[in-house]
């Protein structure tokens, strides 16, 4: 099995992102879940949180000098507000998937904690893996050319409101209804900073859920993805 996904990747990576690696061993470990370290799965002995935080820096550094070239005459507000709705949880997550990277992800399928932020986080060690795979230019050049400029729509998120718990509360308001967010989880590991998981309840009944590195960011994603669900 193990084999035959180390093909797979090697084609998705010429195909996706334009380029041969001989280097295939970073990007396996981009996928592996901390779940399965220590499962004796196949030998693995490592997870890929290390690149996520690696991932996280070089994404974030490339997304700046992206917006700044994109748009010469916004202000800071605007582009700290881009670049904040595109490293989001939930859009990492959405383009994660979109770009099918989901379908190489190793997790313990018994582990029953799996955060919703996993094809984000995810998304960031692959981002890291061609970081030490090809460096930092060739990197920027691979994702603005092969992600940010072909699968993210940055007319949608220029148009997006990002006051999702505004809506929720008109929307709750205008049914006469309760809303509470509460924090169930704290995601901790030695590599990454912590994050926040939050359930979005209406009248004590569970609607939505958020991942973000901080309590009112997870509590936005969770309005978020309530206002999906409600057609709000």
């Amino acid at each position: 099995m193990f084999a035959k996904k180390n093909q797979l990747l090697k084609q998705y990576i010429k195909s996706v992102l334009g380029y041969r690696t001989t280097n295939i061993a970073v990007y396996e470990q981009a996928f592996v879940h901390r779940s399965v370290v220590g499962t004796n799965i196949d030998g693995i002995k490592e997870n890929n949180e290390r690149l996520e935080y690696l991932g996280d820096a070089i994404l974030g550094a490339v997304i700046a000098d992206f917006l700044y070239r994109k748009y010469p005459f916004a202000n800071e507000g605007f582009l700290t507000s881009m670049r904040s709705r595109i490293v989001s949880r939930e859009h990492l997550n959405r383009l994660s998937r979109k770009i099918g990277l989901d379908t190489f992800l190793i997790t313990n399928e018994r582990y029953h904690n799996l955060p919703s932020s996993i094809n984000g986080d995810a998304f960031e060690a692959f981002v890291g893996a061609i970081f030490i795979d090809i460096g930092f230019e060739k990197t920027k050049k691979v994702l603005i050319n092969n992600i940010l400029e072909a699968h993210v729509d940055l007319n949608f998120l220029e148009k997006e409101d990002p006051n999702y718990k505004g809506k929720m509360l008109c929307y709750i308001q205008k049914n006469k209804q309760k809303i509470e967010y509460k924090v169930v989880r704290e995601i901790t590991s030695p590599h990454a900073k912590k994050e926040f998981v939050v359930y979005l309840f209406i009248e004590n009944k569970f609607i939505a859920e958020g991942c973000d590195y901080t309590i009112k960011g997870a509590e936005q994603h969770a309005a978020m993805s309530a206002c999906e669900i409600l057609g709000i």
